[in-house]
């Protein structure tokens, strides 16, 4: 998910943060994009339920459920999972590869 990467890439970028306000960094960068990408689908599956008719009447009354749940669950919900399990700094960050002093003759 969105949120997760940018948690991963705000913990690699700003060291001095702590893990709860790495976390509302990322959601805050990611609200502007959920609400457009949100947004502009929702309008969609608005028109579909105005003039889609009867046929088109419970799929897109369906959208409309699934993409307010996509939204609550990706952002108020994923990231209180992250401070539940206890996700530091260190979980998130690759540990640099130690380069073998020795050669290789060959």
């Amino acid at each position: 998910m969105i949120v997760f990467d940018r948690i991963r890439e705000t913990f690699q970028t700003n060291r001095r943060l702590s893990v709860a306000e790495t976390i509302d960094h990322a959601i805050t960068r990611t609200m502007s994009r959920t609400v457009m990408t949100h947004g502009s689908t929702q309008l969609m599956v608005c028109s579909m339920l105005l003039f889609g008719g009867p046929t088109l009447y419970y799929f897109a009354l369906a959208l409309t459920i699934g993409i307010l749940f996509g939204i609550y669950s990706s952002v108020l919900v994923a990231s209180p999972i992250i401070m539940w399990l206890g996700v530091k700094r260190e979980d998130l960050i690759p540990k640099p590869k130690k380069e073998n002093s020795e050669e290789i003759l060959g």
